[in-house]
């Protein structure tokens, strides 16, 4: 019976939120091809050797991972355009083990949003929440892939702060519109990028994005949308 009232009081709001929302949470895996010139090629010297030969364009594999948020039972998931927006190909790790291909339906650069689907039903998806609603200082969970652990875990790595600011409009960045931000100080690691970010009770406000980093009297704080 101690042991039953000593678990009890462990349990709060967030504890339970947390068992609520994990299954909902994924890991994605890409793979881009970017293509490049030979630095050289901006040389007044190389280009008067080898002229057009500089112009040869190359290609590079590059890998990256993120997390996103499985938002309907048929399997449509909700991540950054920056995770997931110009991958050709896309793999998907639910917190069971199962990995399923990914098509991208549409991705929009600006707002940095991606959505993507799987070819899966009745899964475990998370609520929408209304940002209108939120306090600043209330509870958030911030959930996510970090490192790619989803490969070596069965669950998404947890991080607990507050809403520090709402509705938050900064410079522009790398064509991207930081509009109607979320502040929050919950951690954000590498690979966090596109997972969930709700309250206490599991409404899903934004997915996490980049750090946006300021130095100011109060000192470092992160920004996501």
């Amino acid at each position: 019976k101690a042991n039953d009232e000593i678990y009890s009081t462990r349990q709060t709001i967030i504890t339970k939120t947390v068992k609520e929302v994990s299954p909902a949470v994924v890991g994605i895996n890409v793979t881009e091809i970017r293509e490049y010139r030979d630095a050289r090629s901006f040389d007044p010297i190389w280009r008067f050797w080898f002229g057009d030969q500089l112009d040869r364009v190359y290609q590079q594999q590059i890998k990256g991972l993120g997390s996103g948020a499985i938002i309907s039972d048929d399997g449509y998931i909700l991540t950054n355009d920056h995770v997931a927006g110009n991958a050709v190909t896309a793999t998907v790790t639910l917190t069971d083990g199962r990995k399923y291909d990914a098509k991208i339906v549409g991705s929009d650069p600006t707002s940095d949003i991606c959505l993507l689907k799987i070819e899966a039903k009745n899964l475990p998806y998370i609520k929408f929440g209304n940002s209108d609603d939120l306090m600043i200082g209330e509870w958030t969970i911030a959930f996510g892939n970090p490192f790619g652990l989803f490969d070596i875990n069965d669950k998404p790595t947890v991080t607990v702060g507050v809403i520090s600011n709402t509705n938050m409009t900064l410079s522009p960045s790398s064509n991207r519109y930081y509009v109607n931000m979320l502040q929050t100080d919950a951690a954000i690691n590498p690979g966090n990028s596109g997972g969930p970010l709700v309250n206490a009770i599991g409404g899903y406000w934004r997915a996490n994005r980049d750090e946006y980093n300021y130095c100011s009297i109060s000192g470092r704080y992160k920004v996501w949308s």
